[in-house]
């Protein structure tokens, strides 16, 4: 089958399911949310950062720190809100929004499920310095966990054990924030965010934007999905500071991500709650219950899924050659846009953006 016929089945199966449930953009929080975190959600949820003291890294320091230094620095701090019935009316349990540690247990066929203990609250760190283009870059990715993906409407493909949130961050050469993306383990929801500085080069360099886009950083991809550049990070230069990564409840769609430069930290201190920075490495030896035994969270198979995560929507894309719609995956193996390109490729950010020259 070739590359164009490919594209446009995926693209009719993919407008129908998009139709029949919430659709694949939505509207995404502007900076005044940051006045008020919790109440931009609706008001019910909370704020998480991370318990390890965040280094003081700026200038020259902030260029020559080391990689656990800018993972804790950079660390996220999310902000989760809280509803336990979805707007259709789906009630679901309080604790399918608390993410935490995964663990083991075998099943009655001989095989393994992963399971979360929300009591820990932990968010998985790696570093990577990788060629991207004609650039070395610095990225740093945060992976949290949550026990289930709920049902939250009458027509949903999506429910299943096991749901995630992935925050990327690309640093430029001064270690400071450039591009920031958030997407859930299976490739689902993939979104992208750009500092300004990035945004107003690319302007200068190739004008306003390109037809049907927002932002002149965002290109139009022929026989392909394009990225969606879901808005624009406003940090200040001389004060590189974490996001702030806003959090539905229920699906774990992404409301919005921002500096936390400008955050105003809510005064009920019993809103914020610490998180553990732990190493990605961890996922490949947790503990499996009732036994003195650990083993890794993903599949020893190439695509490294997650032990007892299928999804329904699997058998949906199945017949277009996608591997396992919705099916968490290891980082490494992530993959976007229904199999269109790899979370990985180095060429990813140039194929999809409008990047100014030198990036």
């Amino acid at each position: 089958m070739s590359q164009p016929v490919r594209f446009r089945m995926i693209q009719i199966l993919c407008c129908g399911i998009c139709v029949c449930t919430t659709g694949c953009a939505w509207p995404m929080l502007d900076r005044s949310a940051l006045v008020d975190p919790i109440g931009a959600l609706g008001g019910s949820g909370e704020i998480y950062t991370a318990a390890e003291t965040r280094p003081q890294l700026s200038g020259d320091r902030l260029m020559q720190a080391t990689p656990d230094e800018l993972l804790a620095f950079y660390a996220p701090i999310y902000v989760q809100q809280y509803a336990e019935v979805s707007s259709e009316g789906f009630h679901y349990e309080h604790d399918s929004d608390l993410f935490g540690q995964p663990f083991l247990v075998g099943n009655s066929r001989g095989g393994m499920e992963t399971k979360i203990d929300v009591s820990q609250p932990s968010v998985y760190s790696h570093y990577d310095r990788r060629q991207i283009g004609s650039q070395s870059h610095v990225q740093l990715t945060y992976t949290l966990w949550y026990p289930r993906h709920p049902r939250t409407r009458r027509i949903d493909i999506e429910p299943g054990v096991i749901d995630s949130n992935v925050v990327r961050i690309t640093l430029d050469e001064r270690n400071k924030p450039l591009i920031y993306e958030t997407v859930l383990a299976c490739g689902c929801y993939h979104k992208v965010f750009v500092e300004q500085r990035l945004e107003e080069a690319s302007r200068a360099s190739f004008g306003p934007p390109e037809h049907g886009k927002k932002y002149s950083i965002e290109k139009n991809i022929s026989f392909g999905f394009d990225f969606e550049v879901a808005g624009i990070v406003e940090t200040p230069d001389d004060s590189p500071a974490a996001p702030v990564v806003f959090i539905s409840s229920g699906e774990h769609k992404v409301q919005g991500l921002h500096s936390s430069a400008g955050l105003h930290w809510p005064t009920d201190t019993a809103a914020v709650h610490k998180y553990r920075l732990a190493d990605y490495e961890e996922l490949n030896s947790v503990p499996i219950a009732g036994s003195q035994s650990s083993g890794p969270v993903f599949n020893g198979l190439d695509d490294q899924q997650v032990y007892g995560a299928e999804r329904m929507e699997r058998f949906l894309f199945m017949w277009i050659g996608t591997d396992d719609a919705g099916h968490p995956r290891r980082n490494d193996r992530i993959l976007l846009h229904f199999d269109q390109s790899a979370w990985m490729d180095p060429n990813l950010f140039h194929h999809y953006l409008r990047l100014p020259p030198g990036f």
